[in-house]
């Protein structure tokens, strides 16, 4: 087992944690022209982090970390997965960051020292240090003097060096076959890493200057100068040097071969369909066309595992189960990925309107849900549908989900003791299980004892009264916008999925869209705010850490109020993923082997939100109290308590109700109430026109 590092990058945390309906936009949607299948070698549980992967003599090349301090290169044999250290001879002290391999055979290593040194190193083929190169002078002080630096190293077909340092924007640095330094080049961007193209051309990726997409730039040696037009790459999560292609694109589901000069990718797999994992992937092509692939799984006690997986053209003969997501999020294609390598008779085909990663306009997404919608009232209905980021009634109510519970009762293997029970309460419709989810948020507001005397749930009124004596603003992380559209999701009584009624212009919702409108947002907002001026605060709640930061920004005076309504004490649970069985599918024994992997144990400890099998809570809270949850980067200074976790305990265990997400149903209500807000139109106004709209649109999915 192995503690993780940098296998799951912050864009993907951070969208976790902020919207659960996240989503991108694919243009990339070609077939792959063959199909592969793959087998694995595992990578030994010492290894903790790995910078590169490089392919020479039918073995793959890695540079690996153990622990904070240890450093090496190992070999791998393709064809039975041999693990072999490299016995580079060098001193103790020394980090190896990155490594290139020359055309006679050498290796070219940049490393730094225990003081802080950087330097380039050429071994021989006895593993002996030839060269050293003192980088000292070469590199800026903006990255000697950072320790936030990442430094990256590749090669030209000519054996030429590219040193680049991703520090704010990306630094790079050109150097000879022989280590003699050549020139500089730098670039506003951010540096995610360097590659060798199939064209034998130094590759840099680095962020465009919006900072959410990507670039390729190729460094033109001859005239000490980026190459004119570099590849528009939109948002990516890895980048790999090619040989057949000329370079190769990951986003979050899919890999992608360019050609050279080409702008857009021709999709090679589906990385779901080759049982591959997702965290800290690296890829290279053999020259009879395989794929070498490595990548690590990961769970919440920050503890993930290597393999190596060689790909090569074959058919598999398994029964395909077809699963549609409108955007899967990465514990989804995790799911996907484990069973299409484990299972023996079934293999999930994984079909993403949009990849997880990248953002889309409203248009595309109501017209990707009308899509789907479309085709499954003419009878083309997936065996497995994500609904996560679709209304679940409208799909219940049409008959087009299987009752879970009745596989549960028939599993022998599920117990539900093992449980928080009311997790599937929560999440049940008429006494029916529609989904099975793996871990959950809970809505909820948390306050501070000593300014705020609530026991036993709080209303409007109370909450109001908060406001008069406190403060418009002191209520962190909430404002009319945010309010309005929470209260949305966890109030079941202004829609009737059944009947198709909505009752937006009823004096209840009135008063809520008034109450809404005076809320002014906190400045007391986002990750290390200081809480303590507010009095209260809304919180989605995935991690103990949280608890902890509010009981310490509270001076231990933290009491857990929930959600304001009419009938006491209230929290909401917001569940990772939605995944259904199709009541039409022909092959639901199979659709369910699948869908029950959400409920197991060291599933649920793999997920980013909070587990609700009580063994892997368990587990979760304990590596939190340890000090290894994932979540630390966020809460570096964060230290969990039993009192934290008892308290979240007790908070999981009492949710009843589950947050009812329409994406789209709610863009039109607070697009209206907007107006509102900024005071343009009347309340009345505003909830006659959500009346009309909300209408005509519920109409439309019935």
């Amino acid at each position: 087992m192995k503690m993780l590092q940098r296998n799951i990058s912050m864009l993907c945390l951070i969208a976790m944690l902020f919207s659960m309906t996240a989503c991108g936009h694919n243009t990339k949607g070609e077939e792959a022209p063959v199909s592969y299948v793959a087998s694995f070698f595992d990578i030994p549980d010492t290894v903790t982090y790995i910078s590169r992967l490089l392919i020479s003599d039918n073995k793959a090349y890695v540079c690996c970390q153990e622990g904070n301090e240890i450093s090496y290169l190992a070999a791998i044999s393709i064809d039975d997965g041999d693990f072999q250290k490299l016995p580079l001879v060098m001193e103790d002290s020394t980090v190896l960051l990155d490594f290139g391999m020359d055309q006679h055979g050498s290796i070219w290593a940049v490393c730094k020292d225990n003081a802080g040194g950087y330097s380039l190193k050429k071994f021989d083929s006895s593993n002996t240090a030839v060269q050293s190169v003192d980088l000292s002078s070469v590199l800026d002080a903006t990255v000697t003097s950072s320790s936030g630096s990442e430094i990256f190293m590749s090669m030209d077909a000519d054996g030429n060096i590219c040193i680049a340092a991703k520090c704010g924007s990306t630094y790079a640095y050109l150097f000879d076959s022989n280590g003699e330094f050549l020139f500089d080049l730098n670039y506003d961007g951010n540096l995610m890493t360097t590659i060798t193209t199939g064209e034998g051309q130094i590759g840099v990726c680095a962020t465009t200057t919006d900072r959410a997409n990507y670039n390729l730039l190729t460094v033109d040696i001859d005239n000490k100068d980026w190459h004119k037009d570099p590849i528009y790459l939109g948002t990516t999560a890895g980048l790999f040097g090619g040989s057949t292609n000329n370079f190769y694109l990951f986003d979050s589901s899919s890999l992608y071969g360019y050609s050279a000069g080409a702008q857009e990718g021709k999709l090679i797999f589906n990385w779901s369909d080759m049982g591959l994992n997702t965290s800290d992937v690296h890829v290279c092509e053999l020259e009879d066309g395989r794929f070498v692939v490595l990548a690590a799984s990961s769970n919440q006690t920050s503890v993930l595992s290597y393999e190596i997986g060689v790909l090569s053209k074959g058919k598999d003969d398994r029964t395909e189960l077809s699963m549609v997501s409108l955007t899967a999020n990465p514990s989804v294609v995790q799911a996907v990925s484990d069973f299409n390598k484990t299972n023996k008779e079934y293999k999930i085909e994984l079909t993403e309107y949009f990849p997880y990663e990248q953002n889309v306009s409203d248009e595309e997404w109501d017209n990707a849900v009308l899509n789907l919608n479309t085709k499954i009232i003419s009878g083309d209905i997936p065996d497995i549908l994500d609904m996560s980021n679709l209304s679940v009634p409208i799909y219940h109510n049409k008959g087009l989900l299987e009752d879970l519970y009745t596989y549960i009762k028939n599993d022998s293997e599920i117990n539900m003791d093992d449980y928080f029970a009311n997790v599937f309460d929560a999440i049940s419709i008429d006494g029916k299980l529609p989904y099975i989810t793996n871990g959950v948020s809970i809505s909820t507001m948390l306050a501070n004892t000593s300014a705020l005397d609530e026991n036993g749930g709080w209303t409007l009124d109370s909450l109001e009264k908060v406001l008069e004596t406190s403060g418009l603003n002191s209520i962190s992380n909430l404002s009319s916008t945010s309010f309005l559209e929470i209260m949305l999701q966890t109030n079941d009584s202004l829609v009737d999925w059944t009947s198709g009624e909505c009752f937006f212009n009823s004096p209840e919702f009135i008063e809520l869209l008034k109450f809404a409108g005076k809320i002014q947002e906190s400045s007391q907002n986002g990750f290390g705010a200081d809480l303590s001026a507010a009095v209260a605060s809304y919180e989605a709640v995935y991690s103990a850490y949280q608890i902890a930061q509010y009981r310490d920004s509270y001076k231990g005076n933290v009491n857990v109020i929930g959600l304001p309504s009419s009938h006491g004490e209230y929290h909401a649970i917001k569940p990772e993923v939605k995944i259904g069985i199709s009541s039409s599918s022909k092959y639901k024994d199979g659709a369910w082997e699948f869908v029950r992997t959400f409920l197991m144990m060291e599933h649920q400890e793999s997920c980013y939100l909070l587990p609700f099998h009580k063994g892997a809570f368990d587990t979760v809270m304990q590596a939190a109290i340890n000090g290894n949850s994932m979540w630390t980067f966020l809460y570096e200074d964060g230290k969990i308590t039993q009192e934290d976790v008892e308290l979240m305990r007790t908070l999981l265990s009492s949710v009843s109700y589950a947050v009812n997400e329409s994406q789209s149903l709610e863009d039109i209500i607070l697009e209206e109430a907007s107006e509102f807000f900024a005071g343009t139109i009347s309340v009345q106004e505003a909830a006659e026109k959500i009346q009309s709209r909300a209408s005509l649109y519920i109409k439309e999915q019935m």
